[in-house]
């Protein structure tokens, strides 16, 4: 589980329509991850291709033709909230959660993937689902949610769009996921991907040729725009946030304390937002890579926690907080 959570043999959990895209996903990148042709199973590779036609949300790229109709559907709204935060920091656990809310009006994907609002549109719901919405529950808001905190066009387009809107950032020890970002770009990595190179062999390797290059341009990853350090280093992004919607209408919270009190966070958010607050329904944690890996070593981890610590103070004297993140020896719980 993610940030050291073990949940109770007694915990229930479920599978709503905000959980079964990864469902899909996570077969169709084990099949690409583990060689397996899709020639060589027909009736798997249509029957995976109509559930991703069907699925009732998407985290990621929505079929073409589903965002064609959608485009009948009358006119749509624009976000008045957005949760960001950085590549692996558990921005989908945290989305899922917050689109449980009855007043919070979820996009058809939770990664809509890019910082253009006036492409936006054929994602989010109508007018009219937002005004029902708000008949019935007296409060309605529609949400934006992808991990794109460093993304200069989103902050300055949205806070040009939205003024008004709301931030919730989603922020994560910057050590712990620099592993979940080696583990996850191994995950989606081709045969002639990071597996296949001298740097991506062994984590040490990887993290000795990062440091050793930057700022320079990272190794050659399946996540090219998004650097394992660079996305680690927050403060410049935080400050750009701040600046452009002020620090009041920005809720930062942690990974740390999100995975350590699901319930307790999400309805921190809520009160944010202005809405009342819900219990969450606990599921799965979501996008975590279902592929074992030997763990950190200790050198490598000791040298990252020296490389971000002046970036974290940076950070912590924006926020007005410490996060703790410099005090650590080891890693949380790796997802």
């Amino acid at each position: 589980m993610s940030a050291g959570v073990t949940p109770s043999s007694t915990q229930e959990y479920v599978s709503d329509k905000y959980t079964k895209g990864f469902e899909v996903f996570e077969e169709w990148q084990l099949h690409r991850y583990n060689r397996e042709s899709y020639l060589g199973h027909p009736l798997r590779t249509v029957q995976l291709g109509m559930r991703y036609l069907t699925l009732p949300h998407y985290f990621g790229r929505v079929p073409p033709v589903r965002l064609w109709l959608r485009r009948f559907g009358g006119p749509r709204v624009s976000p008045d909230f957005a949760c960001v935060g950085a590549l692996k920091s558990g921005t989908t656990d945290l989305a899922s959660y917050l689109m449980q809310h009855p007043s919070i009006l979820a996009p058809i994907t939770k990664e809509i993937g890019h910082g253009y609002p006036q492409f936006w549109g054929p994602y989010f719901p109508t007018e009219h689902e937002k005004a029902e919405v708000m008949r019935c529950t007296g409060r309605a808001l529609a949400g934006y949610f992808d991990p794109l905190l460093h993304d200069l066009p989103l902050i300055d387009n949205y806070s040009a769009a939205r003024p008004d809107a709301k931030i919730v950032m989603m922020l994560r020890d910057p050590v712990d996921r620099a592993y979940s970002h080696y583990k996850w770009d191994l995950f989606l990595s081709t045969k002639d991907g990071l597996r296949a190179m001298s740097y991506g062999k062994t984590y040490a390797d990887y993290i000795d040729y990062a440091l050793a290059m930057f700022p320079a341009p990272p190794p050659p990853t399946t996540l090219p725009s998004m650097p394992v350090l660079g996305t680690g280093v927050y403060a410049n992004a935080v400050a750009r946030w701040l600046e452009a919607f002020g620090k009041d209408n920005v809720y930062v919270v942690t990974a740390e304390d999100f995975f350590a009190d699901i319930s307790k966070t999400v309805r921190g958010i809520h009160e944010f937002l202005g809405l009342p607050a819900v219990e969450p329904v606990r599921h799965h944690v979501l996008n975590r890579n279902p592929l074992e890996f030997p763990e950190p070593d200790h050198v490598s981890v000791a040298r990252l926690r020296e490389f971000y610590r002046p970036w974290n103070e940076q950070l912590f004297e924006l926020i007005d907080r410490d996060l703790g993140w410099n005090d650590r020896q080891g890693l949380c719980a790796p997802r």
